[in-house]
């Protein structure tokens, strides 16, 4: 007897701290279904949950830059280019909006303006070779052969 009752306390407990959760704390809530969306790359279903916090003042840390990512895997490239550029304005921490938005640029045939934030990438972190090899890409495919060799040669350490 005793057994059943500690069983149905501790369900009932574990009701009630989730009822209490779902009312005190929705964005919470949301934001962690916007999370698993996220993480199963269902992204068209994550962006209303993302947009939906925003417009309800929420904040995370991964949030502009998870609702940023799902514009770009769903293809809505002119919505993610407008909010990388909201978080360079907003964040300190500014480097993965920095590449993001670059990469939008060079979707779009922008290699200048993405040359552009990939060097500025790189005056924070110089040996970041991935970043190099992008910039080695896009130098490339806008004709700057020259260019494209020294950062290329950059990447594999042959060159300062």
């Amino acid at each position: 007897m005793k057994r059943s009752v500690l069983a149905a306390s501790l369900i009932a407990i574990a009701l009630l701290t989730t009822l209490a959760y779902h009312l005190f704390k929705p964005d919470w809530v949301l934001f962690r279904k916007a999370e698993r969306y996220f993480s199963k790359t269902a992204y068209a279903e994550a962006i209303p949950c993302y947009t939906r916090l925003l417009r309800n003042g929420f904040e995370a840390p991964k949030l502009l830059n998870h609702l940023g990512t799902s514009y770009v895997a769903t293809g809505q490239f002119a919505e993610a280019a407008t909010l990388f550029e909201n978080i360079l304005n907003q964040t300190p921490d500014k480097l993965s909006a920095l590449k993001e938005l670059a990469n939008i640029y060079v979707a779009f045939g922008r290699f200048k303006n993405a040359i552009a934030l990939y060097q500025t990438f790189l005056q924070e972190q110089p040996e970041n070779r991935s970043i190099r090899i992008l910039v080695a890409r896009v130098l490339s495919w806008s004709d700057h052969f020259d260019e494209a060799i020294v950062e290329y040669r950059k990447a594999l350490g042959e060159e300062k």
